[in-house]
């Protein structure tokens, strides 16, 4: 403690790693490679070599450290800006992605920089200039596609970053993701058991690799029920509150429209309900909807709905999490993650309870 006070109370001299190797007794080696998270020393030491740096007043120099490593102790990430007209959700779930990568980053000498993309091919232009100029020591993106270009380009640059999904790809990366398919298989199963036969699939455009998870899933419920798949009420959209409204108008305007409903996400289910109500339905007592919430809305809508919930600050906390493991050096294949939402039931979501008898009123 008495060496702790002394280098702190070091007029004009800024604690450096040598001084902190003098501290503590580490090596500068060790020092530096905790202070970088590396894998290859323990979390008691890194926590022992922090305090120490806390103690003495010692902050990363980020350009002296980034003229010695060559790194530039930036975490890029690709923000997705929708370009759908009148996207009343937009940027709100990635806000949320951003605030948990922050914290995971905080405390760290590593600073988010963020940039603006419209699609997977702006992505790869990004992904890009990011790497042959230098610009980022890793990248994190969320919208996989089922055969993503920008996967197959950071993987082969060798390049470190995580993904928000899984795709088709032979190659080992790093992700975090949802359980799409079990998340759709169990909604459906959950709405067959309540005795309803022709159900809605409310998803995300077929190029997103989520969107196959969760078709594969609402197929697979049908299947293990022996019963006929509702592929024609599948409904593919870009995820706004009018693309639910509009599915809703054109699927219970067929000859056999649906009884259930399973929504990809809030503003969708919004417009779900939306369409409902132009329709003089309701949710609970003439339809039953199931919704997928990440930013807990379900519980306030009318009436509120059975959920599956996850917080997506979570996920945007691991993926940070994982860029700075994946920087470090640490394998992809040990920086995969698959979450699964917690079931919050609000309706009974049974057939005998959604208002069969109302269902001539859906064709007027």
């Amino acid at each position: 403690m008495t060496a702790q006070r002394s280098h702190r109370a070091s007029e004009g001299v800024r604690p450096t790693v040598k001084t902190l190797a003098e501290v503590t007794g580490y090596s500068i080696a060790t020092v530096s490679k905790a202070l970088n998270d590396s894998p290859v020393v323990t979390e008691d030491t890194k926590e022992r070599i922090r305090e120490a740096a806390r103690q003495i007043g010692y902050s990363v120099n980020p350009r002296a450290a980034s003229l010695r490593t060559g790194k530039t102790f930036h975490a890029a990430v690709l923000m997705p800006i929708s370009v759908a007209e009148g996207h009343e959700w937009n940027g709100v779930e990635y806000a949320e992605i951003l605030s948990g990568i922050s914290q995971a980053l905080e405390g760290s000498p590593y600073q988010l920089s963020i940039h603006p993309i419209r699609d997977a091919a702006e992505g790869v232009k990004a992904a890009e200039a990011i790497v042959r100029r230098g610009l980022a020591d890793g990248i994190a993106f969320s919208g996989v596609l089922q055969n993503d270009p920008r996967i197959e380009f950071l993987s082969d640059a060798d390049f470190p970053f995580v993904a928000m999904g899984r795709c088709d790809t032979p190659k080992d990366y790093a992700f975090v993701d949802i359980d799409s398919h079990w998340l759709t298989l169990d909604a459906t199963r959950r709405l067959i058991a309540g005795g309803h036969r022709r159900i809605a699939l409310i998803n995300p455009i077929p190029s997103l690799a989520y969107a196959q998870s969760r078709i594969a899933g609402f197929r697979a419920a049908f299947a293990e029920a022996d019963l006929p798949d509702c592929d024609d009420l599948i409904a593919e959209g870009d995820l706004t509150a009018r693309f639910g409204r509009d599915s809703v108008q054109r699927l219970c305007g067929g000859a056999s429209p649906p009884t259930g409903f399973v929504c990809v996400n809030e503003a969708t289910t919004l417009g779900v309900l939306a369409g409902l109500r132009d329709l003089g339905l309701s949710a609970g007592r003439d339809v039953s909807v199931i919704a997928y919430d990440d930013l807990n809305v379900s519980e306030y809508l009318a009436p509120p709905l059975t959920t599956y919930f996850q917080p997506v600050e979570d996920l945007g906390r691991t993926l940070g999490d994982f860029l700075l493991r994946r920087m470090a050096g640490e394998l992809p294949s040990d920086l995969q993650k698959v979450f699964r939402p917690i079931l919050i039931p609000r309706q009974p979501d049974r057939l005998a309870e959604a208002g069969h008898s109302t269902q001539q009123r859906r064709m007027k």
